[in-house]
């Protein structure tokens, strides 16, 4: 994996000041960024067993700014080990946060300092779950984790109508699988959920999966074959609870998709969108050009630092109306 990345990253220095970026708006860090992932996924994407996370993985430290401003502590929410990341001043509202990583790596270990400054920017009490990865894992088990943990943050407390999901990459597929599981039991409906660049649809049949697939860092017509069949398990990779972009999106709380327009994963992005607006769920949709999936990993890009913006808006939007609608009911 270093040396792929590595050798893809020297290739990007060695090319552009003859050729310039690949990509019109890319900075050298973005491109760099780029290759290495690209690179280190092709690697060892085939090989779960070498992506799933270690007890002792990584647990990158959150800044001293940000650590300043929250209280962290591990919880356990109905049985799932949880990371909670809670502003000292009064929070605005509660962020159920679900990793990234293909439902086969990954974990809020690995993403507590993006949780930690999503809890400063959002002024929200977060959690980070660790839910269970495929294929020890398959479908159900994350979905399951997921709504144990929304149960479990009710029964602390929360107040549904200013709770948001929140999620990145096959983080955002389980956050709107979730809200489709609370709509099938009935459970209080939260306020709403943020997907960046979701992976939610198993199928794998996005034509930018294809047209992208050559440009993204996610090098998802490669690594599809395994990754999909590793969550999927026995399951019907149609079923709207395992593919939620091709669900009917009908009674959802307002959402809000952000995606890369050179990311395979776009088209799921705007299936989801498609099929929320044709349910008549509040949909704010953006695609951000030439952008790749995950690029707000870099986080001083100026499309990374917008989108920060606009979710920070939106958040603070759909909490103070589910505020003003508990006060009225």
């Amino acid at each position: 994996m270093v040396v792929a990345a590595a050798a893809a990253m020297t290739r990007v220095l060695l090319r552009r000041p003859f050729r310039g970026p690949a990509q019109p708006t890319w900075t050298l860090s973005e491109e760099l960024f780029v290759a290495a992932s690209r690179a280190a996924l092709l690697a060892s994407g085939w090989n779960i067993e070498l992506m799933s996370p270690h007890r002792r993985g990584l647990k990158p430290p959150i800044g001293r700014r940000t650590g300043r401003a929250l209280t962290v502590e591990n919880v356990d929410l109905g049985g799932i080990r949880a990371e909670r990341y809670c502003p000292k001043t009064l929070p605005s509202g509660t962020i159920l946060r679900f990793h990234g990583g293909g439902f086969v790596s990954g974990s809020a270990q690995i993403e507590r300092r993006v949780a930690a400054e999503l809890a400063v920017f959002s002024n929200c009490d977060t959690f980070g779950i660790s839910y269970r990865l495929a294929p020890e894992h398959p479908y159900p088990a994350a979905l399951d984790d997921a709504v144990a943990a929304y149960r479990a943050i009710l029964e602390r407390s929360a107040d549904p109508a200013t709770t948001v999901l929140f999620g990145g990459s096959a983080g955002a597929g389980l956050a709107l699988a979730t809200l489709l599981k609370i709509r099938e039991l009935q459970l209080p409906r939260p306020a709403g959920a943020v997907l960046l660049w979701p992976y939610a649809d198993f199928t794998f049949s996005g034509e930018t999966i294809l047209t992208n697939g050559d440009v993204d860092m996610l090098p998802l017509r490669d690594l599809a074959p395994v990754w999909g069949s590793a969550y999927v398990g026995d399951a019907d990779p149609a079923d709207p609870l395992v593919s939620p972009a091709l669900a009917n999106l009908e009674g959802l709380p307002p959402l809000l998709i952000l995606a890369g327009g050179a990311e395979a994963l776009l088209s799921c992005a705007e299936r989801i969108a498609s099929n929320a607006r044709l349910a008549g769920v509040e949909t704010q949709f953006t695609v951000y050009p030439h952008k790749v999936h995950g690029w707000m990993l870099l986080p001083r890009l100026p499309a990374t630092l917008e989108a920060v913006d606009e979710i920070t808006q939106w958040i603070a939007a759909v909490l103070t109306n589910g505020s003003e609608s508990a006060l009225l009911h």
